[in-house]
């Protein structure tokens, strides 16, 4: 006859389990008090998973001053959403380029010139004018490092590095 306690990976039945899964979750609240409700403990986990979320938020915004090579007062003061995205790479606030047609496709680091390429195909401008605009993006600004593996062997063996 099978026994049931093998089939688990850990060993143990299922209410062991669901025990050492209370005892996890019990141990990530500090108690403030010798008492918590459930309800007390589930507010300190949101309260600290919004910390980490303005933790991250403010890792990302240092990220953006490093890539872009902003200060803190312009990075503070620029909205890094995509309309204005474009409009500071447009005003020349901020160096690069768009590769397609109506300010699409915007290139500003080579981070984007890999977005760009991949996602040229699910465009309804004609690819191969976005990949050579890409292409002439990257090189321009030196940010050939975000083209992929294969354009880079092509451009090596002198090529345009579009695809045949």
């Amino acid at each position: 006859m099978m026994n049931l306690n093998d089939a688990y990976v850990n060993g143990g039945s299922p209410l062991d389990h669901n025990k050492a899964k209370r005892a996890k979750k019990q141990a990530q609240v500090t108690l403030r008090d010798s008492y918590a409700s459930a309800e007390d403990a589930m507010n300190e986990l949101r309260e600290r998973k919004m910390m980490r979320g303005a933790q991250y938020r403010e890792m990302k915004m240092a990220d953006y001053r490093d890539r872009y090579a902003l200060t803190f007062d312009e990075s503070t003061s620029m909205n890094f959403a995509d309309a204005e995205y474009r409009r500071a790479i447009k005003e020349g606030k901020m160096k690069g380029e768009f590769a397609g047609e109506g300010m699409s496709f915007p290139i500003a680091s080579p981070e984007d010139v890999r977005r760009a390429w991949s996602s040229v195909g699910r465009s309804d401008q004609p690819t191969k004018k976005l990949q050579q605009n890409i292409i002439r993006i990257a090189k321009k600004y030196n940010w050939t490092n975000g083209l992929p593996k294969s354009v880079h062997d092509r451009m090596k063996k002198g090529g345009s590095g579009l695809p045949e």
